[in-house]
């Protein structure tokens, strides 16, 4: 028989069915009941004082800047090693990323981001990558210093903890994503912020309602970028489960890291000093990646690689600011090696230790070395 483990499986049941169908029978099909309440849940789970939902991770990421006040011709630092739609939105926004190299931690560097810095600089965007926190006490000391608002990409960090507190909640404001590869998904696309600062709270709600101070009155330019009721109807029922997914990926890659010690040349996820990751990816590093990879595919096992392009080597980017190659040279060796594994909550030991005996083939059979 033929062993088919997928990348991943979202999660959708029958309390989220009936949840979503309530929702569509009983409220509005944007921001109805539902809504308000997963937003109360979320501000409550991140124990911040507000949230606002919006229809994606990258609406918002780019609402969150423009209610941090950015301005053209202004620079946001962020990392290069990220989906595209981090540095992105700081273009929407109007401004420029600036980016700055990782450390071991697959993060962006605290230690780099002074020298990184310039006059325009007015905000960092630090990315909790793959669900593992950033060293937040460094970032927020660089901010302090040089006056900077602090945005926190967490699109791939829900629940995740930096020495006891949520990701999200540690700078200005946190950025979530519900696309259906997250550890929470609300079964189609979606987003949340979170914040203590009521000022941007209602600057973000106006600008994913088109702008809107009462029904009939726009006081600024807006969008429409709100979440669907059904959607946050089942977001309620996924956030009840959250804790519990990831703890289940935490023992999963627990597993993991047991079985694939001192195996080739691999490299495992960074240990966990001072954070609690949730494991959106379980990322392993090879200098055969691409071999290791189709080895693995061979024999049933999807995998992933987030992210073999690292942004600024992106075609956009190259073109915009002439990036050659060679700026960033840890997220440039980095994109060449990683290699993420299947990954969720319900995948079992027995299926954990199928890929780990696989990869354990390949570099016998192989004779590869580290």
């Amino acid at each position: 028989m033929v062993v088919k483990i997928p990348f991943c499986k979202p999660v959708f049941n029958k309390e989220m069915e009936e949840a979503a169908v309530n929702a569509l029978r009983n409220e509005r099909f944007v921001l109805g009941e539902s809504v308000q309440k997963f937003e109360e849940e979320f501000a409550k789970y991140c124990n911040t004082d507000y949230a606002v939902s919006t229809s994606s991770g990258t609406n918002a990421l780019h609402l969150a800047l423009l209610a941090s006040g950015i301005k053209k011709d202004q620079q946001v630092l962020t990392t290069p090693t990220s989906f595209i739609a981090t540095a992105n939105c700081i273009l929407h926004a109007g401004a420029t990323p600036i980016f700055c190299d990782i450390d071991d931690t697959y993060n962006l560097d605290p230690n780099k981001i002074i020298d990184r810095l310039t006059p325009k600089t007015k905000g960092i965007m630090p990315v909790h990558l793959y669900g593992y926190p950033c060293d937040m006490d460094g970032i927020l000391d660089a901010a302090n210093k040089f006056d900077l608002f602090v945005i926190e990409d967490a699109c791939q960090s829900h629940g995740a903890l930096y020495k006891g507190k949520k990701v999200g909640s540690l700078g200005d404001i946190g950025c979530f994503s519900f696309y259906s590869t997250k550890n929470m998904t609300v079964c189609g696309d979606g987003g949340m912020i979170v914040t203590n600062n009521e000022s941007i709270a209602k600057e973000i709600e106006k600008l994913r309602n088109c702008g809107r101070s009462t029904w009939n009155e726009m006081d600024v330019v807006g969008y429409t970028a709100r979440l669907n009721t059904a959607n946050a109807a089942i977001g309620i029922i996924q956030l009840k489960n959250l804790d519990e997914w990831n703890e289940k990926r935490r023992k999963n890659a627990d597993i993991y890291i047991n079985k694939l010690q001192n195996i080739g040349d691999i490299i495992l996820p960074p240990k966990e000093v001072d954070v609690k990751s949730v494991y959106h990816l379980f990322v392993i590093k090879a200098r055969h990646r691409d071999e290791l990879k189709s080895w693995l595919e061979s024999n049933g096992i999807s995998c992933g690689i987030y992210y073999p392009i690292p942004i600024h080597l992106q075609l956009i980017y190259k073109k915009l600011y002439g990036y050659r190659g060679g700026e960033y040279p840890i997220s440039e060796k980095h994109s060449e090696e990683v290699l993420s594994l299947p990954m969720f909550p319900d995948l079992t030991k027995e299926e954990i230790e199928y890929v780990c005996e696989k990869i354990e083939e390949f570099y016998d059979e192989r004779n590869v070395k580290g």
